[in-house]
């Protein structure tokens, strides 16, 4: 029986496909500047009508302007997936030309077995098919799966569009970025900077004076030619991998602190923060540093999250309306969510500090990061939300039942 292949025909024309994106976003685009140059015309009858209903006429186009922000926004991400969905049948196509050429020589040679079995040649020993003809029809199924795929990504893609075109923040708060960071924030907390001192070579004689009377007199001279290299205080950077004692721990576990006292060599003494040098005191900064911006890109995309939900919730608000409610959001929800990672962290450290060694600080890393990716996978019992989102709105939800119930009480 020759292979069924009609699963890798009727595939979508990536240039037809890819032909639609432009025009779609040149549409987002050129409604969104009609809307504005409306806009700067509407406001100047201001100035010149002042009859009944005049401020209802004017404050009546101030909800236009951000609903075309995000239709402009919405063609941009939809002309974006369909060139990466364009892409995509692309690189399929190659990869099904080959298959139908492996497909056809595989039919052909299964119909010339068929012909020999037939002419019952006597000399003739029926051959069993090679391994890779008989895997054919898998990889036939596995690459009209993959367009599916990718149809249903797309799909998904142009579902959501409505929500903005995220753009970078999307790329700085996904669960890559989530293991990335994990990854530079620990990789940053085990750099460590010693000062010491190293012989320096001088390519051309250096003349040096003595800065006290003392030295003069003891060599007699002001000062003295150096040749062969001078010695200077240097920054040396390292990496160590072991964990820092953990001081709470250490003064209130009796287990921990025999644990270090048997091996302290498995530890760090963490020094006071005061008492670094230079290079170490920016570490220690650009440590926290890297944690402030990862967490200002975290509420950053949820604040436009919120905008964009609000905005298509409630058409009829103001642009001030929809940024106070997304600036109030964002900060929640964001924080909600960067409490969580720093929580993950701060469980991994510990456990590691309580593991000793290179071990302990990796598998510490490893369980931070783990938590952090977990609780941002969508899962079905919540609904379709993220353990992250989840509790983010619950806490969004909790501030607004407080305060209704604040301005009940006591007015807004």
């Amino acid at each position: 029986m020759p292979i069924e292949t009609s699963s890798l025909f009727g595939w979508c024309s990536p240039d037809a496909v890819e032909s639609a994106a432009p025009a779609v976003k040149r549409s987002g685009d050129a409604y969104l500047q009609s809307v504005e140059q409306t806009g700067d015309t509407w406001k100047q009858l201001g100035p010149h009508y002042a009859g009944d209903g005049a401020t209802e006429m004017i404050t009546a186009y101030r909800n236009v302007a951000p609903n075309a922000g995000l239709l402009a926004d919405t063609a941009k991400v939809v002309s974006r997936a369909l060139t990466e969905f364009a892409d995509g049948i692309r690189f399929l196509q190659i990869r099904r030309t080959a298959l139908l050429e492996r497909v056809k020589a595989a039919n052909l040679r299964a119909a010339q077995e068929q012909e020999s079995v037939c002419r019952a040649e006597p000399v003739y020993t029926p051959q069993p098919a090679a391994t890779a003809d008989l895997l054919l029809p898998a990889e036939v199924s596995a690459l009209a799966a993959q367009y599916r795929a990718l149809e249903e990504e797309t799909a998904a893609k142009l579902r959501s569009a409505s929500h903005g075109d995220g753009g970078l923040l999307d790329l700085a708060t996904g669960i890559p970025a989530t293991i990335i960071n994990g990854m530079v924030a620990k990789g940053i907390s085990a750099t460590t900077a010693r000062q010491t001192v190293t012989k320096v070579p001088t390519p051309v004689p250096v003349y040096r004076r003595y800065l006290t009377a003392e030295e003069r007199i003891r060599h007699m001279a002001r000062g003295r030619w150096i040749t062969d290299g001078e010695w200077k205080l240097t920054t040396v950077f390292g990496f160590d991998l072991r964990p820092n004692v953990f001081r709470g721990l250490y003064n209130h576990s009796g287990w921990y602190r025999n644990r270090v006292s048997a091996n302290p060599s498995n530890w760090v003494l963490p020094d006071k923060f005061k008492d670094l040098g230079t290079a170490a005191k920016g570490i220690k900064i650009s440590g926290g540093v890297f944690t402030a911006v990862t967490a200002g890109f975290t509420i950053a995309g949820e604040r436009e999250d919120a905008y964009n939900e609000l905005l298509q919730a409630n058409p009829g608000w103001s642009r001030d309306e929809l940024n106070g409610r997304a600036n109030l959001e964002g900060g929640v929800k964001g924080g909600t969510k960067v409490g969580i990672d720093l929580t993950a962290a701060a469980t991994g450290a510990l456990i590691g500090t309580a593991i000793g060694g290179p071990a302990g600080t990796l598998l510490g890393a490893g369980i931070g990061i783990g938590i952090s990716v977990v609780t941002s996978i969508e899962f079905d019992f919540l609904g379709g939300r993220t353990p992250k989102d989840f509790a983010a709105d619950g806490v969004m939800e909790a501030i607004d039942n407080f305060a209704n119930g604040w301005n009940k009480l006591f007015g807004e």
